[in-house]
This record gives C-alpha cells, structure tokens and sequence, in this order.
C-alpha cells in the first residue's frame, strides 16, 4: 500500500499563509485609515466652498470675519490632513511591499509543496507499475 503524503514544511507554510493574513490586514487597515483622512478633506473642502456661496452682502462684519477665520482654520486642517495622509500614504507602501515579500515567500513553499506531491504521485505510479509487472511475470511463470 502507497504511504500517504506528509510535506515535511507544513506546518511553515501555514506560518508564511498566516504573515500573509497579517500583512493584507496590515495593509487593509492603513488603506482604511487614508480613505478615511480623504473623505475628511474632501468634506472639509466641500464646506470652504458652501462658505464662498454664501451671501455676503447682508452679512455684518463681525460675521465676515468669523467666516475667514472659519476658511482659514479649514485651510489649516487641510494642510495638516494632507500632511497626514502623505504619511500614510508611506506607511501603505511598506505595507504593500512586506505583503509582496510575505506572499513570494508563501509562494515559494507552495511551489516546492506542488513539486513534492508531484514526486510522490510519480513514485507511486513506479510502485504500482513494478507491482503490476511483478504480478504479470507471476502469471507467466505458472
């Protein structure tokens, strides 16, 4: 009977499968957290443009000013968003790049697992064929 195939690196694989997990959660996170700085600005830049629409005309100063401090401290924010977001933006890079690493090293244990199996199929096919020969020479011998 044929022994059963047992890849010796399994338990590894299933490691690199998991640092793969690990890095696309990583990776998932930091995308989530730079849309998130994106809708942030964008909204922030949608209310500068509902304050330039404003009427103005009817407007006393005091509220004049209120509403260029109010632009200026959205500008501000905007900047420090973008700042922030040009750091995740890095952050998600090296994520990407460890994802990248973690999945060929995966794929390189894959791979050897596949040329395994394969070898054992192969052998198990001689096995049998030398079975098969060795019982048809039987035959032809009685």
């Amino acid at each position: 009977m044929a022994k059963k195939f047992n890849f010796r690196l399994e338990s590894v694989l299933k490691l690199r499968s998991e640092k793969v997990l690990q890095a696309q959660d990583s990776l998932y996170q930091a995308q989530r957290i730079r849309l998130e700085k994106e809708k942030i600005i964008d909204n922030y830049h949608q209310l500068k443009k509902e304050l330039n629409y404003e009427d103005k005309k009817f407007l006393k100063a005091a509220n004049l000013q209120a509403i260029s401090n109010h632009k200026e401290h959205l500008n501000q924010e905007i900047e420090r968003l973008g700042k922030e977001k040009q750091q995740i933006l890095e952050i998600e890079e090296f994520r990407r790049q460890k994802l990248r690493k973690a999945m060929v090293d995966e794929r390189a244990l894959e791979k050897l697992k596949e040329r395994r199996l394969n070898d054992h199929a192969d052998a198990i096919k001689s096995e049998e064929s030398k079975f098969f020969d060795e019982v048809a020479r039987n035959l032809n011998k009685e």
